[in-house]
């Protein structure tokens, strides 16, 4: 494995476990490290497979069974392969050394059957679901579980191959996925030190600094791109939230979402004015969508230090709940006051009907989170499960969005405060 020398090393680090650590400074657009493709397990739509010499039997198997196999169900299969010694020496040591093991994975897809329920969102539960019956009607055979954990089955052969390579491979290019040993070991951050690229001359996958970086510094990279992530899909993805809040999370309303539907039903075109958030809006009586006033939820707010801390990401989860709504882009487009404050009402109710289904309040689910992280290991207690570690702490941060977003509601109906 050809590598920039002595420029990392691979410690544990970040909330994602392992993470790359700098033991050399690199300057800004230095690479950082550079593994050559034919290292890699890649799928290039244009070329086909790429994976080093050996007789890798499942991915074969695979493709020979059907040559329209996706990507990362491929790339899934050569990692079973490495994993149980039929690819080649390096990837079996790399499969069974560095990649998590089956009761490590926290996406929900990895999830035993018993623990789904903690995640206390359905959206996300049957899509997890869904995922689990799909890989085990394409290959039955791959569809026992690895291990067995105090909640159940761990995840089978094939969800932890699909689990790593969807939270571990990049893509290179149009149609272009490849799972890079030692750079799938860097950990996100919102303003990465590095960035990935395939090489100038196509040979290698290459790590770059995108700032100076001294030594000791973190090698990390930006899972989400700068437009973000839902926690939904990151946690579907990669198995985790970003534990101080996350500006790229968004609510969905079933009112808007059904609302949104009515009007393209209704009309061919729209001539509305597009929104600061949800796309749709419950309907006016004219059949145009109702779209609320920002001023006026500046107002309410009754700070620009308030607003400010919102709009700029600062308060990610004012930030989140704000861009959730359907506010106009130009003020001219709002509705009738009577009709914003109808809207304001109904969505805060599909709030209150949400949280009033919850099992366990956002106290409750802090307060355990608290409680866990209070354990020391040497105390010699069991740890908690990992699965539901992370299953709590994607629906805190749900609940404090939708506590936010009620809130905020709450305030645009009441109006601006008196003035004193």
């Amino acid at each position: 494995m050809q590598q920039a020398a002595g420029l990392w090393g691979k410690e544990p680090c970040g909330p994602q476990g392992n993470g790359l650590i700098l033991i050399e400074a690199v300057p800004a657009g230095g690479v950082v490290l550079r593994v050559p493709l034919e290292a890699c397990l890649a799928v290039n739509y244009a070329e086909g497979l790429v994976v080093p010499p050996g007789q890798w039997p499942r991915l074969r198997k695979g493709v020979a069974k059907d040559d329209s196999l996706p990507w990362d169900v491929l790339l899934a299969l050569a990692l079973l392969d490495g994993l149980a010694g039929g690819g080649d020496a390096f990837w079996e040591t790399y499969a069974n050394a560095v990649l998590p093991a089956p009761l490590e994975l926290t996406l929900p897809l990895c999830f035993p059957p018993a623990l789904l329920c903690e995640l206390q969102h359905g959206a996300i539960e049957a899509g997890a679901r869904a995922q689990q019956e799909r890989l085990a009607g394409l290959f039955p055979g791959l569809a026992a579980p690895m291990a067995e954990s105090a909640a159940g089955p761990g995840p089978s052969w094939l969800q932890w191959g699909f689990a790593c390579v969807r939270s571990r491979a990049f893509q290179l290019g149009d149609q272009f996925f490849a799972f890079a040993p030692f750079l799938d070991v860097a950990n996100h951050e919102a303003e990465p030190t590095c960035d990935f690229r395939l090489s100038a001359d196509g040979k290698a996958v290459e790590l770059v600094a995108v700032k100076d970086l001294a030594v000791g510094q973190e090698a990390t990279i930006s899972y989400t791109g700068p437009q973000g992530m839902t926690n939904q899909r990151l946690m579907a993805q990669y198995g985790f939230v970003p534990r101080a809040g996350n500006p790229g999370d968004r609510l969905q309303f079933a009112a808007l979402d059904a609302a949104a539907a009515a009007a393209g039903a209704s009309s061919s075109s729209s001539s509305s004015s597009s929104s600061s958030g949800n796309s749709g809006a419950i309907p006016s009586g004219d059949g145009s969508q109702v779209l609320l006033s920002l001023d006026r939820m500046q107002a309410c707010m009754s700070s620009g230090e308030r607003m400010a801390l919102a709009m700029s990401g600062r308060d990610p989860y004012a930030y989140a709940a704000l861009k959730s709504l359907p506010f106009a882009a130009d003020e001219t487009a709002a509705a009738e006051l009577s009709q914003q404050l109808a809207l304001a009402a109904a969505l805060q109710a599909e709030l209150a009907a949400e949280a009033a289904a919850w099992p366990t309040s956002l106290a409750e689910d802090s307060a355990l989170i608290a409680a866990w992280q209070q354990q020391a290991p040497a105390a010699g207690g069991d740890s908690p499960d990992p699965c539901l570690v992370a299953a709590v702490q994607y629906r805190m941060h749900l609940k404090a969005l939708v506590k936010t977003c009620s809130g905020l509601l709450a305030e645009f109906v009441r109006g601006p405060p008196a003035a004193s």
